[in-house]
């Protein structure tokens, strides 16, 4: 059984393994064999692997739940996340980086994640995938099961861990396993929570840099996805800032209204300068007509 398990970790794609997959790679092998499924099994493995090098116990994690596997290169801490969480994602202004939009190299890892209950429901449907009909004999030896392991630092980067409902789009990396934000989403997080993308001036910078070359991905993202007030941020940037045109920013006026909540930046005070086509407070410095003006 270890060496067939064995063969299966050389071909890992993702380059660290839970104790959970290791329980699932021991089922396999044990079905074939028609042999029920054990802790002390599973803890013989373990021990098996481990005596002759092949895994190794990652530090960053509680003692016997994630391992290296040998003859890998220095996992990145991106790698490690999506491999330890099977539902969280890249975001915010590491998606930005990913994607190339930012030449800041931030020392936060920012992650995306189901909230507790739907990642609980996640994993026990995984969990079902996984075993089949050997789920309740698997459960039955109290042998590892998938569950969210607790993320505070990966490789030397501190983790941001933002619980989501809607966790929105992303794309996975069939080669590592890396799953992340996709261009359009980013772009929609920069205007939803500017401060997890390197703040608002930050944000402007990068619509003024990138958004035209990725404006139908932003546009047809915000349209789907965004609220009223993220629509109008969008918009506003888009359109005033950028000098850019698309049909669907055009619908977006609708959501303008007066009030005194509508800010491009949700983080800062309320500002009297404002656009009049977007019924927007630009309560950022440097778009505001007097700071332009006085050079202030």
């Amino acid at each position: 059984m270890v060496r067939a398990i064995q063969e299966r970790l050389g071909a890992w794609e993702r380059p660290v393994v839970s104790d959970y997959e290791l329980g699932v790679l021991m089922v396999a092998q044990l079905e074939n064999q028609q042999e029920p499924p054990t802790l002390q099994v599973y803890r013989r493995l373990v021990k098996e692997l481990s005596s002759f090098g092949l895994i190794f116990p990652d530090k960053d994690f509680k003692p016997d739940t994630v391992y290296h596997l040998f003859g890998r290169i220095k996992p990145k801490a991106i790698e490690v996340a999506c491999s330890v969480d099977p539902f969280a994602y890249v975001s915010h202004l590491s998606a930005m980086e990913y994607h190339g939009l930012t030449d800041r190299f931030s020392k936060i890892l920012y992650l995306t994640t189901p909230t507790d209950k739907e990642w609980r429901e996640q994993a026990a449907a995984r969990i079902g995938r996984d075993l089949k009909a050997q789920t309740a004999a698997y459960r039955a030896a109290r042998l590892p099961v998938l569950r969210r392991l607790p993320l505070e630092r990966i490789e030397g980067q501190r983790v941001e861990l933002m619980r989501r409902s809607s966790r929105g789009a992303f794309k996975t990396i069939k080669s590592t396993g890396l799953r992340v934000a996709t261009m359009g989403r980013t772009f929609l997080d920069m205007v939803r929570e500017p401060q997890n993308c390197g703040g608002i001036q930050h944000v402007v910078d990068t619509y003024s840099a990138y958004a035209e070359r990725n404006l139908t991905l932003i546009a047809e993202e915000v349209e789907r996805h965004g609220n009223a007030v993220e629509k109008v941020r969008a918009g506003y940037l888009l359109d005033e800032v950028c000098r850019l045109s698309h049909p669907l920013i055009d619908g977006w006026t609708k959501y303008a209204q007066r009030g005194g909540s509508r800010m491009l930046d949700p983080q800062a005070e309320y500002a009297s300068d404002y656009s009049a086509k977007w019924m927007l407070s630009i309560n950022v410095p440097s778009l505001m007509p007097r700071f332009n003006e006085d050079g202030l």
